[in-house]
């Protein structure tokens, strides 16, 4: 069994990145970091793995000339902790002079999910709350829903004369026609900025699990004499449950939701988190914990931004003078926090996401 699952539109589960990176021929992302300006922390600790072509994107940032991020929500659900990656990294290239384009996907949410547009429009609300609240400034983005973007739906059909039915077997496997139109039409959201500004670098950070997205689309841009899609790759977040599994509605008490009560996430952090602690006190004291494995302190490698600080904790639980509850403490401490504040500006936002859906 492969230890690697790739669908974009179904469970994907990643063990071995390094493969990947060889397997589909993407560069590691460290070979650009010391190019990039003010890195994130996700950057700089090889959360953020791989990426596809971003010189164009990097030289636009250094050069101030114009470029754009790309990316997109299918709103079928509330956002969740790991979602927070891909918006940090939208305010990233956004604070460095990139146009912002955002997708609501919603067309998507119906085909594939069965959502109706009514229905989507709940979640989508929730989401916008999220993204204001996390850094993106609405008044320099083009936010949209596809289902209201007539532009994108068409661009899916003039795009659609570059693919056969084999290609996109070949690409994602047996799927409804709904499925297919679905990509092509994240085909026409990744291009409309080029349609839009003339050619221009487009940045769309992704998990892994989107990257059957950028490859088709890399192909159809060169076909249309438009500038292939940059890409960046991000680690998935894993369950509370486990290391190696994604986070995932189907298990509830692995996820820890962005309009989530802070104390059911601090519950969730002391009940639900894998250890990487030893069976009693006294084994770990003695021979240390494994945070390559603790749940805890894999995300205190995404949310700790004081490199001295994470690194005592990775020190201190490796050594045993850190418990297993006590590293889940921490963990829960700095969920907390980032929670009250989060929907504190979550609540200021309400006005801005109003304004858009009028």
């Amino acid at each position: 069994m492969t230890d690697n699952v790739i669908n974009p539109f179904g469970a994907s589960t990643i063990k071995d990145y390094d493969k990947i990176l060889k397997e589909f021929g993407v560069p590691r992302f460290n070979e650009v970091l010391a190019r990039m300006p003010d890195p994130l922390i996700t950057m700089k600790r090889g959360i953020i793995f791989g990426h596809r072509d971003l010189n164009p994107v990097i030289k636009a940032m250094k050069d101030g000339s114009k470029f754009a991020v790309m990316s997109g929500i299918k709103p079928s659900n509330y956002l969740h902790i790991g979602s927070k990656m891909v918006v940090d990294e939208i305010v990233y290239f956004q604070n460095h002079g990139g146009l912002v384009y955002y997708s609501i996907a919603d067309l998507e949410a119906l085909v594939d999910n069965g959502l109706l547009l009514s229905e989507s429009k709940a979640f989508a609300y929730d989401n916008l709350l999220d993204l204001a609240a996390l850094g993106i400034n609405f008044k320099k983005a083009r936010i949209y829903l596809q289902s209201r973007e007539i532009k994108v739906q068409r661009l899916a059909y003039i795009y659609s004369r570059h693919v056969t039915n084999n290609m996109l077997k070949a690409i994602y496997g047996e799927h409804p026609v709904g499925i297919y139109m679905a990509a092509l039409t994240q085909v026409g959201d990744i291009l409309l900025p080029q349609v839009e500004h003339g050619k221009i670098p487009v940045v769309v950070p992704v998990g892994f699990d989107q990257d059957p997205h950028i490859r088709l689309t890399r192909d159809i841009a060169k076909k249309q004499g438009l500038i292939p899609p940059s890409s960046t790759y991000h680690k998935f977040m894993c369950s509370l449950t486990g290391v190696g599994k994604k986070m995932s509605k189907r298990e509830p008490q692995g996820i820890i939701y962005l309009n989530e009560s802070p104390k059911s996430a601090r519950k969730k952090i002391m009940k639900y988190a894998f250890s990487g602690g030893q069976p009693t006190m006294e084994e770990h004291r003695r021979k240390g914990g494994n945070p390559e494995i603790d749940v805890s302190y894999q995300y205190l490698t995404y949310l700790e931004s004081d490199e001295r600080k994470l690194k005592k904790i990775h020190d201190d639980y490796k050594a045993g003078k850190l418990l297993s509850g006590e590293l889940k403490q921490v963990l829960a401490e700095k969920i907390e926090a980032f929670l009250i504040s989060h929907q504190e500006k979550r609540e200021k936002a309400k006005k801005i996401v109003d304004k858009f859906f009028k």
